[in-house]
């Protein structure tokens, strides 16, 4: 065995991890999971990080204008290393790995070491960041083609701006930002009108992102606005709109001459730089922290309003304790606080060969909807569920619940066990609020409190939390874990909590004030977010 570990052959997949949080593929992202090493680029989701495993070496070769972390055969030197110790190595860069970002560099020095080198594309910048503000880059009767251009050779002669300016199509100069004046001046040099739409999209798929309808001519102009990184579009669909979450300024030359123009934005857009009508949440981002799941469904939620969302693993939930169901006649009742709770307790009913009929006398309450609803999924219908999400109401509705029906006496389920003593399970986390086990403690109500999981640090963290509007927070553990980084965050962050369990955590770390969901649920972080932009918009802070 020692002998094949020491032979174990390395291998290189050049990822391409799209140019916005969500982007990646989900061939991309299964690879990411499997690695053993990440080298990663400047311009990705920081919250891809947190999907490679805890124990995965993870360095940072990032290069972005004017600043350079690693030269390119410094990055190539890694990768062979890396993979010539055995290692499963993800080259993780944004966008696409063979769109200006030298992933085939990479690709012949890996394969000309002897080693394994595959490539999984991404979702390009060129196409994506334009679509996203609105810009589609083909369109009939207008444009029947697109052509991609690096700006990094714009300054230079090997450019040719003469072929460039007799196409009829799209013009998509992706690094270009410093290079506008070169690049107005050269294309209408060679003939193309000054009067050409165009556009310059700063910072896409960011909560920064911001669109600048100018015209071939004004370009420079508008470049003196725009921040990096930076997609040029030139051609007449540039004058499109088919988006809603971008905002935008446009600028025109006032000077008289050829190149002058009034290139005024479409009516359809609000005087505010707005867009009417836009999604509630367009231009907020915000960070979602807590479990994999969490952050998943609450990101998914948050973006469905257009806010822009990055998602930070903090916790992992651990299979711990004595799993229930091998004693399954002994209780009357099972109580669940969480969806991970659910899931967990019905793997493992699945993995012993238990007999769902074996459940036939059971009743179920779970501590809201959301509860509830994972336990639907799995073809079971809660009992019980309180008023209120929390662990003190559960334990105080369910009490009375129980005691109710034995004073009747006419609950079909006390009849079958003959009036015997109810008893109660409770699955749930070893961190789980005692609020509930006091309820129930004071109402007689005879229970076994059992941890069947533990929420447990996701591993290594961030040296800082990605700036943003809001940070979520959807646990008392992940509190806990970021209670190290939270004197790093700018105070113009506003923070969530889910719920009065997590808020009293927080609280113990930081004098901010804190907005807490009504509803403890994805859709009460929603909520809350929602009602706080209302109250104070983002752009009054």
């Amino acid at each position: 065995m020692k002998k094949k570990i020491e032979n174990k052959k390395g291998s290189v997949v050049l990822v391409g991890a799209g140019c916005g949080s969500g982007l990646i593929t989900v061939e991309g992202l299964n690879a990411l999971k499997r690695a053993e090493t990440v080298v990663y680029d400047d311009l990705i989701d920081s919250g891809l990080l947190s999907e490679a495993p805890d124990q995965a070496e993870k360095i940072f070769v990032g290069k972005r204008y004017g600043v350079h972390s690693e030269k390119q055969e410094e990055i190539n030197k890694i990768l062979i290393q890396k993979a010539s110790e055995g290692k499963n190595v993800v080259r993780l860069k944004g966008g696409d790995s063979f769109v200006f970002g030298r992933g085939g560099e990479e690709y012949e020095a890996v394969s000309g070491a002897g080693l394994s080198c595959r490539v999984i594309p991404g979702v390009s910048s060129c196409i994506a960041v334009p679509e996203h503000a609105g810009i589609p880059v083909t369109h009939r009767g207008l444009s029947r083609s697109f052509t991609v251009v690096t700006g990094h050779t714009a300054d230079d002669t090997g450019e040719n701006f003469a072929a460039l300016a007799r196409l009829k199509g799209t013009l998509v100069f992706l690094m270009g930002l410093h290079s506008c004046r070169r690049i107005s001046d050269e294309l209408i040099k060679n003939g193309m009108p000054g009067n050409t739409p165009a556009s310059i999209i700063s910072c896409g798929f960011s909560s920064d992102e911001k669109r600048f309808d100018t015209t071939l001519g004004c370009l420079p102009l508008a470049a003196e606005k725009a921040g990096t990184p930076a997609v040029i579009v030139i051609g007449e669909t540039a004058s499109m709109h088919f988006s809603d979450r971008c905002r935008f300024d446009s600028f025109h030359d006032s000077r008289p001459g050829e190149n002058e123009t009034n290139f005024s934005l479409r009516n359809n857009f609000a005087e505010e730089n707005e867009p009417a009508g836009c999604a509630p949440l367009s231009g907020v981002s915000i960070t979602v922290t807590g479990t994999e799941n969490f952050t998943e469904k609450t990101a998914a939620k948050l973006r469905s309003c257009g806010a822009q969302v990055r998602a930070l693993i903090t916790v992992k939930i651990i299979p711990c304790g004595s799993l229930y169901p091998d004693d399954t006649g002994r209780f009357s009742w099972t109580v669940f606080t969480s969806s991970n709770g659910v899931r967990i307790w019905a793997d493992k009913f699945k993995e012993a060969g238990f007999d769902i009929r074996t459940l036939a006398k059971m009743r179920f309450a779970c501590i809201g909807k959301g509860t509830a609803d994972t336990l639907k999924s799995f073809g079971i219908k809660a009992d019980f569920i309180p008023s209120a999400y929390t662990s003190e109401i559960l334990g105080k509705e369910l009490s009375e619940h129980i005691l109710n029906e034995a004073r009747s006496n006419k609950s079909e389920h006390m009849t079958m066990q003959k009036k015997d003593k109810q008893r109660v399970l409770i699955l749930r986390a070893s961190s789980g609020s005692a609020a509930l086990t006091d309820e129930l403690s004071k109402a007689g109500i005879d229970f076994e409190d059992r941890a069947i999981y533990s929420p447990v640090p996701a591993g290594t963290l961030p040296e800082s939390v990605p700036d943003s509007d809001y940070l979520v927070f959807g646990s008392a553990g992940g509190a806990e874990a970021l209670a190290g980084l939270l004197d790093k965050i700018p105070e113009h962050v506003r923070y969530v909590c889910i719920g009065k369990f997590t808020y009293e955590k927080l609280k113990q770390y930081t004098n901010r004030d804190i907005i807490t969901a009504d509803t403890y649920t994805s859709s009460g972080i929603v909520d809350a977010v929602l009602d706080a932009e209302h109250r104070q918009p983002r752009s009054n802070r």
